[in-house]
């Protein structure tokens, strides 16, 4: 007596039907009667007085067995078998975009993720299944890529994942793309080194809610100082003036030179600065913006 399997045993996955594998036995004095003699079958699955297995998953694992087919007499043959059944197929949205994903306008693909998943059985499948996704993005698994385009404001859609068994999950993301941070130009101007003087550059954009910094990143400017005969000698300088300051305050950056006191100095140039904000544009870079601020502090 023998046995045989017209198909060999597969990845199973839990939910979805399992396709039957049907146990064949050969000589003996019919009929025979099947069963599962060590291990067991994945929960689900059963063998039928057929000799074929089949079933609905119910448990993930790899479940290792043997099948016995016992004839009518005394004669018995067995076949071993291992089914691994995969998790069930799942899809859910990233915890940054559980209410909403927010990115800024002409950023680039490290934003736009904006799902998970797990379970199921490769290989996978994604599909857009209603809605609109961003201006400038392709679809790339549970990601968009590319550049960040059109217009401020939300836009919703849906992906479908399905896997090579059948299974689907589906998620429905919102975007909301906010206008790039900007930052607008400004003057700081004093008439003499002794009085001080303070600016005002405003900005816009951005995601609300955030803490935007500002760093210096370069300067251009005359420099003049008195010299011991008292004849002024000028400069030119790639620093700020003394003491220079640039602070985030509200929707704008407030820049300010002191009064100095104890240095003499004229100072005609301007000051190039960068408004950082903590969302990513790209990998690595956060979103950021320049402007200058034309300074002069005269001789009075």
């Amino acid at each position: 007596m023998a046995l045989a399997a017209t198909a060999p045993f597969h990845t199973g996955e839990v939910g979805i039907a399992y396709a039957p594998v049907a146990l064949s036995a050969t000589g003996g004095v019919q009929p025979y009667t099947w069963s599962v003699v060590t291990g067991a079958l994945p929960a689900g699955l059963s063998i039928g007085s057929d000799g074929t297995v089949s079933g609905t998953p119910t448990s993930a694992g790899t479940f290792t067995f043997t099948i016995q087919a016992a004839d009518s007499g005394d004669s018995t043959a067995t076949i071993p078998g291992s089914v691994p059944i995969a998790a069930a197929l799942s899809a859910s949205l990233i915890p940054y975009c559980a209410t909403q994903c927010s990115v800024e306008l002409g950023c680039v693909s490290v934003c736009g993720g904006f799902g998970a998943q797990s379970g199921g059985v490769g290989p996978y499948s994604y599909a857009q299944t209603s809605g609109q996704i961003p201006a400038g993005t392709s679809l790339s698994g549970l990601s968009l890529t590319g550049t960040f385009g059109g217009s401020s404001g939300y836009l919703d859609f849906s992906v479908q994942v399905t896997d090579s068994l059948g299974a689907t999950a589906t998620v429905s993301p919102k975007f909301w793309m906010y206008d790039h941070i900007s930052l607008s130009g400004g003057t700081c101007y004093s008439s003499y080194w002794r009085i001080p003087c303070n600016g005002t550059l405003p900005y816009s954009g951005g995601i609300p809610g955030g803490a935007p910094g500002v760093s210096v990143v370069s300067a251009s400017a005359s420099l003049c100082t008195p010299g011991p005969t008292g004849a002024w000698a000028c400069t030119s300088s790639s620093s700020p003036p003394p003491n220079f300051r640039a602070t985030v305050s509200g929707a704008s950056v407030a820049v300010s030179v002191p009064a100095s006191l104890n240095y003499s100095y004229t100072y005609d140039g301007t000051v190039t600065l960068q408004l950082t904000d903590q969302s990513l544009c790209a990998s690595g870079t956060n979103c950021s913006t320049t402007a200058t601020v034309a300074v002069r502090i005269q001789a009075g």
